[in-house]
C-alpha cells in the first residue's frame, strides 16, 4: 500500500509541476507587456535598417516627418492620419508603423493584420516578423507564434526575450528538446531573466533530469529565499530524484512561508506517511483540513482510510474527528457512513467488536448496498465460526457490483480458514476471472493443491 501511496505522490506531483511551472512563465508574459523598457523597444523606433527592412521613397520620408510629434502626443489621432495613408503600393514600413501604432493602444487584432500586411509586402522583414510573434505570444497563439519568431530569428533578429518567449512557446507544445535550446540561448543573452531559468528548469523536470533542475532552483533561490514557487518547483525535482524528504523539506518552508494550500499540506501528509511518520503525517492532514474546501471532502476521508489501512488507528480517528467536526456540513451522506464504516474496522482492529458490530449494522441499516460496511461484518461474522451467517452477508455484497470481488475474495479466505478448500475454489476462479491478479493466481493454485491432498 506504501508503494502505491509513492507512486500516486509522483504522478500527482509532476502533474501539479507542470502547471505550476506554466503558470509561473504565463504570468511573466502578462508582466512583459507592463515593462516600459520592452514597450519603448517594441513600438518606439521607427526607423528602418537599410539592407534588412524596406525602403521608403522621399515622399514617403516626408510623410513619417510630419508624424513624428503626432505620434508621440496621440496614437490614435497617427493611426486616423497614416490609416489612409497605407496602400498595396505604399512601402511595407507604413504597414509596420501602424501595427506598432495599434500595439501601442491595445489593439492586438488590427496589430496583427498589419504586421501581416508588412511581412507580405517584404516577406524577410524581420522586425515585423518579431513583432508579430510577440503579439502572438501575448494571446497565447503559439501555433502561430513558434513559427513567426523563429523566422525572426533565422533571418538574424538576435533577442534574448524572442528566445525565453520562444522556448515557452515550445514548452507548452511539450517539445522540450527545441524548449530547452531556446531557454538556455535566452539565458546566456539575459542572464539575468528569472523566468527562463524557471522555463530551463520546468523543462528538465519534464525530461527527468531532476540533478540539474535541483541545481538551477538552488541558485534562483540564493538570490530569492523567499520565493514559494521555487521552493515548490524544487520540491517536485526532488519528489522525482527519490528524494522524498529532501523535498518535505522545502513544503515545510513554504508552509512557514505561509503559502501553503491544501495539495501542498495533503502531499506533506502522503511523503511523511510513506516514510512511515504517522505522527508527522497527521500534523500535516489536520492543517490541510484547515484550509480545505467543499471539492476536498472526499480526498480527507480517504486519508482517513489510508490512515486505518496502514495501521494507524490512532491518527485515522483524530482525522475521522477533525473533518466530522470541522466540515460536517460539507460531507454528503455517503461520506459520512464511509467514516463511520472506518471507525467500525478500527473498532474491530482493536477488539471492540460490540462497537464495531453496533456501527456496522447502522451504516447498513441507512446504506443496503454499502458493500464494506457489509464485507466488514461478513468478517466479524467468519472469526466467530459463524459460517452461516458470514456467507449470507459475503452473497449479499456479492450482488453489488462494485464489491463482487472483494467479497468473492473475502469470502474464499475465509473458507479457507475452515479447511473448505473445494468450496473456495468457485469463488476464487469467479474473482480472477473478473480481475486478473498474479497474487490471487498464486494463492488459487495453492487451495487447489490443499482441496487435492484433502480429497
Amino acid at each position: 500500500m506504501l508503494k502505491r501511496i509513492q507512486k500516486l505522490i509522483l504522478l500527482s506531483t509532476l502533474v501539479s509541476s507542470t502547471l505550476a511551472g506554466q503558470s509561473t512563465v504565463a504570468s511573466s508574459i502578462t508582466e512583459l507587456w507592463n515593462d516600459p523598457s520592452f514597450v519603448k523597444q517594441f513600438v518606439g523606433s521607427y526607423g528602418f535598417l537599410a539592407g534588412y527592412e524596406p525602403s521608403i521613397t522621399e515622399e514617403e520620408k516626408e510623410a513619417l516627418r510630419t508624424l513624428t510629434d503626432l505620434i508621440k502626443a496621440s496614437p490614435v489621432a497617427a493611426i486616423n492620419e497614416l490609416k489612409p495613408q497605407v496602400k498595396n503600393s505604399s512601402s511595407a514600413a507604413f504597414d509596420f508603423i501602424l501595427a506598432n501604432l495599434y500595439f501601442q493602444e491595445g489593439n492586438l487584432p488590427e496589430a496583427e493584420k498589419y504586421y501581416k500586411n508588412a511581412i507580405i509586402k517584404y516577406p524577410n522583414f524581420r522586425r515585423a516578423y518579431k513583432n508579430l510573434g510577440l503579439v502572438q505570444v501575448q494571446a497565447l497563439n503559439f501555433d502561430a507564434a513558434i513559427p513567426t519568431i523563429s523566422k525572426a530569428l533565422e533571418l538574424g533578429e538576435v533577442d534574448g526575450r524572442a528566445y525565453g518567449l520562444l522556448g515557452y512557446g515550445y514548452f507548452t507544445q511539450q517539445k522540450y528538446y527545441p524548449a530547452e535550446a531556446a531557454y538556455r540561448q535566452a539565458i546566456l543573452m539575459q542572464p539575468d531573466n528569472k523566468d527562463w531559468k524557471i522555463g530551463l528548469a520546468q523543462t528538465l523536470l519534464e525530461t527527468a533530469r531532476y540533478g540539474d533542475a535541483i541545481a538551477l532552483f538552488d541558485t534562483l533561490l540564493t538570490d530569492n529565499p523567499q520565493n514559494a514557487d521555487y521552493w515548490l518547483l524544487q520540491s517536485n525535482a526532488y519528489l522525482g530524484n527519490d528524494q522524498s524528504l529532501q523535498a518535505a523539506k522545502n513544503l515545510e518552508i513554504v508552509r512557514r512561508l505561509n503559502a501553503a494550500d491544501f495539495k501542498t499540506m495533503k502531499l506533506l501528509g502522503d511523503i511523511y506517511l510513506n516514510s512511515n511518520s504517522a505522527d508527522l503525517a497527521l500534523n500535516a492532514y489536520l492543517s490541510a483540513i484547515d484550509i480545505a474546501g467543499s471539492e476536498n471532502a472526499e480526498s480527507l476521508v480517504r486519508v482517513a482510510e489510508l490512515l486505518q489501512g496502514s495501521g494507524n488507528y490512532d491518527q485515522s480517528m483524530q482525522m475521522i474527528a477533525k473533518i466530522t467536526s470541522s466540515m460536517e456540513s460539507q460531507l454528503s451522506s455517503e461520506l459520512k457512513l464511509d467514516l463511520l464504516t472506518t471507525k467500525a474496522k478500527i473498532a474491530r482492529a482493536e477488539g471492540d467488536d460490540e462497537a464495531a458490530v453496533a456501527t456496522l449494522q447502522q451504516i447498513i441499516a441507512e446504506d443496503a448496498l454499502n458493500g464494506d460496511a457489509i464485507i466488514e461484518l461478513a468478517k466479524y461474522y467468519a472469526e466467530l465460526g459463524d459460517l452461516a451467517r458470514a456467507t449470507n452477508r459475503f452473497e449479499q455484497a456479492q450482488k453489488i457490483d462494485a464489491y463482487e470481488r472483494p467479497a468473492l475474495v473475502e469470502h474464499a479466505q475465509a473458507l479457507v480458514r475452515e479447511g473448505k478448500y473445494s468450496d473456495a475454489l468457485p469463488l476464487l476462479k469467479r474473482a480472477i476471472n473478473l480481475k486478473a491478479d498474479a497474487n490471487l493466481e498464486e494463492f488459487f493454485s495453492k487451495v487447489e493443491r490443499a482441496a487435492r491432498t484433502q480429497s
